[in-house]
């Protein structure tokens, strides 16, 4: 896939994130979605299949800029630096600093009648 980018974007939300981290988590990304079924795509709800997706990125991209996934299921952000490994489950919650990642598989038209697997990017 192509990507528009900025070659000098840099986030600094307590680790840099550059990107080229971002283009490979994304590469990586799209490398490991790919190698499952299609018929799981088919099977999920566009919820479930977005949550695979943010998962997956957040691990890879944790990993490209030298931070974690937060470890706590709900804590917030999402990736964290290092040095958070060591947090109580209290400040992992709302982490000072850290990286919060959001992703869909996109908006569709209300009414629009489409089932789990079926191409949404004209819709």
């Amino acid at each position: 896939m192509k990507y528009r980018t900025r070659d000098d974007f840099l986030a600094q939300p307590g680790f840099d994130v550059t990107c080229q981290h971002v283009a490979n988590a994304t590469d990586l990304t799209n490398a490991i979605l790919l190698q499952l079924p299609a018929s799981l795509y088919r099977s999920l709800d566009f919820k479930t299949t977005s949550a695979i997706v943010g998962s997956t990125f957040c691990e890879l991209l944790a990993a490209q800029a030298n931070a974690i996934v937060n470890p706590i299921e709900k804590g917030h952000p999402d990736i964290v630096p290092l040095g958070a490994a060591n947090a109580k489950e209290a400040a992992l919650r709302n982490y000072p600093q850290g990286l919060e990642i959001k992703t869909t598989i996109g908006n569709i038209e209300q009414g629009a009648n489409l089932r789990a697997g079926q191409q949404r990017v004209a819709k």
